[in-house]
């Protein structure tokens, strides 16, 4: 074989692909961790904004946020979700309104799941109400007297979050049964 004099074929060392190569693979490993931690940033750490307005109920926002900051984080979720159960159980005695208009002769089926849910809705809506009429109390003695309202938040704050806690387990079944229809939350 003759070689061409005016083709210089240099082999490229190791090194030089070598560099590339690693270079690729941390940029790749980078993108791996920043991604990695971004989904564990928005899985684990990334807190929602605190919700001040409830759906079922008018009550001031800053009532609302100072059950959460000063008297008790247990407290606001349970208020937060008594109102998220209220607004479904809303929802449900729609879609039950509209069932018993599309189905007229059977209103009777439709008439007894209505009362039950009625009983229900309204019964949540009472102790949330209750609830948030004592926090509100507790809320301007707060803002008159700081430690009179500190001494009312340390006294009632466990006996309110157990009214809402217990106005939700007992109606558990109840809440259940309209999660688990697929119907319920339209």
């Amino acid at each position: 074989m003759a070689r061409n004099p005016h083709l210089h074929i240099r082999p490229t060392s190791n090194a030089n692909g070598g560099a590339a190569g690693i270079l690729i693979a941390l940029v790749l490993v980078l993108a791996l961790a920043g991604g990695g931690g971004y989904w564990t940033y928005g899985k684990y750490f990334k807190k929602e904004p605190l919700r001040t307005k409830l759906a079922s109920m008018k009550i001031k926002e800053e009532l609302v946020a100072f059950t959460h900051d000063h008297v008790s984080t247990a407290l606001y979720g349970n208020m937060v979700l008594t109102d998220d159960i209220v607004v479904m159980m809303d929802k449900e005695l729609d879609r039950l309104k509209r069932i018993g208009k599309k189905f007229p002769n059977q209103r009777g089926i439709v008439a007894a799941q209505t009362r039950e849910l009625t009983i229900a809705r309204d019964g949540m809506a009472k102790v949330l109400a209750d609830v948030s009429a004592k926090l509100e109390k507790i809320y301007v003695t707060w803002l008159v007297d700081r430690s009179e309202g500190t001494g009312q938040i340390r006294s009632q704050k466990g006996t309110l979050t157990r009214q809402l806690a217990d106005a939700i387990r007992g109606e558990a079944v109840l809440i259940s049964r309209i999660r688990t229809n697929p119907d319920a939350t339209s």
